[in-house]
């Protein structure tokens, strides 16, 4: 082959391996923007600038460990994990936990930038007979208040299902990650917990057989949240049964929306 003909074929070849990067990086930024519409201001060739003038790279360009990737995400680390929409039959691989990688500095211009701002953002949502606080913007406390109505029609159904999901055990508190100096996203007043006494959680943990937990859980209860945008932490290596957090675009993404 002559030496043009070689270098054409290794740019075509080169440019092949590329166009399904590209597309990936298109269609996430495009998820941010649909699903957060009142934190993003526009999409730029290489991320996102925010409502508040502040620039999102879309990929940093840095290799990443585990813990890295859940420490210094950027927006290819929180959405290159695909939340599994099936039911959980099997224990997820460790380090899998779709989800748990956030951009904080997206969720604080999403929600608000200090509890202070948060809290004036909150508002109240009927669930299930009790009345909680939820944050409005983005479409977060509409979401959770459509989860309430689905969800008294599968308890009406199936009322043994009652004691996985009551008592409610949350939604706002500005706190971080047990363990950890990240933000939970109850933080954002955008997660909800539910009995925290019946539902398992990694760190207190003493048993071996961390499926059972996960099983155990109604699954048509995660559907229901997961239909509105919700993800399940029931669905996490690092498993939090009882943790529902307000993630569209994660579900969009699984869905190939």
């Amino acid at each position: 082959m002559r030496p043009v003909k070689k270098l054409l074929f290794s740019l075509v070849f080169l440019l092949c391996l590329a166009a399904p990067a590209l597309a990936d990086k298109a269609s996430d930024l495009d998820l941010i923007r649909r699903y957060f519409p009142q934190a993003v201001a526009s999409v730029t060739p290489d991320g996102l600038v925010l409502s508040d003038g502040a620039r999102l790279v879309y990929d940093d360009g840095r290799a990443k460990d585990a813990e890295a990737a859940l420490d210094d995400t950027d927006i290819e680390d929180m959405l290159a994990q695909p939340y599994p929409l099936e039911r959980v039959t099997a224990e997820p691989a460790p380090g899998f936990h779709p989800g748990r990688r956030r951009v904080v500095a997206l969720f604080k211009a999403a929600y608000g930038y200090d509890a202070a701002e948060v809290k004036a953002n909150l508002v109240p949502v009927s669930f299930l007979g009790k009345t909680v606080l939820f944050n409005q913007r983005n479409g977060a406390a509409q979401s959770l208040e459509a989860v309430g109505r689905d969800l008294a029609a599968v308890l009406a159904a199936h009322p043994e299902y009652k004691a996985h999901v009551q008592p409610l055990s949350g939604t706002f508190a500005w706190r971080p990650i047990a363990g950890t100096e990240r933000l939970s996203m109850h933080s954002f007043g955008a997660a909800i917990d539910l009995n925290a006494k019946k539902n398992g959680y990694w760190r207190w943990y003493t048993g071996n057989n961390p499926l059972k937990l996960r099983t155990d859980f109604p699954a048509e209860v995660a559907e229901v949240f997961e239909r509105h945008g919700f993800i399940w932490g029931g669905k996490w290596a690092e498993f939090d049964i009882m943790h529902f957090e307000y993630r569209p675009e994660l579900i969009a993404k699984a869905q190939g929306r």
